[in-house]
């Protein structure tokens, strides 16, 4: 079956179009090292998305990388609309703890008071990464191991996570 326009894509565009004329919510502290980012969310990719103009790399997991498959199933994509259907129209807060190489904010998000890490995680489209979550989602990747749900369902590549160390 052939489609001319990814479900992935109507969604980023109808996200954009969502934040179109939106003023931008100032950021505002929350604590000493962090603030906060508020606002309809467009997901970039399974831990990425853009609130304002602001991309945000969601701290403490890892989602797999464009291009990357399990067999025959785009688990990028699969991740990123995972992430999609999470969040919706609804607003995300995030709570920024400062930025990446990438000059994009790094931060814990919560849609309807849910850890998008854990729901990531949980749902077996992401790992938990110990490096920056010190293991805040190592239980939730167990359970999804254990499940085999999401990724952990598939036969994917030893490079499904490129050369990145989880320990």
């Amino acid at each position: 079956m052939r489609h001319t326009l990814s479900p992935f894509a109507i969604l980023v565009f109808l996200a954009g179009c969502g934040q179109m004329g939106a003023e931008p919510r100032p950021s505002t502290s929350s604590g000493e090292g962090s603030s906060r980012i508020e606002g309809v969310a467009s997901v970039i990719d399974g831990d990425t998305i853009e609130i304002h103009g602001q991309r945000i790399r969601l701290s403490g997991f890892d989602a797999p990388e464009r291009g990357k498959a399990c067999g025959t199933t785009n688990v990028y994509q699969k991740a990123a609309l995972y992430l999609s259907d999470q969040i919706g129209a609804r607003t995300v807060t995030c709570n920024s703890t400062g930025t990446d190489s990438y000059d994009r904010a790094v931060a814990t998000c919560r849609v309807r008071g849910n850890d998008l890490g854990e729901l990531m995680v949980g749902a077996g489209w992401a790992r938990d990464w110990p490096k920056y979550s010190q293991g805040a989602y190592a239980g939730v990747e167990a359970r999804a191991r254990s499940g085999r749900k999401g990724i952990w369902n598939l036969d994917c590549p030893d490079d499904l996570w490129g050369n990145r160390r989880y320990d």
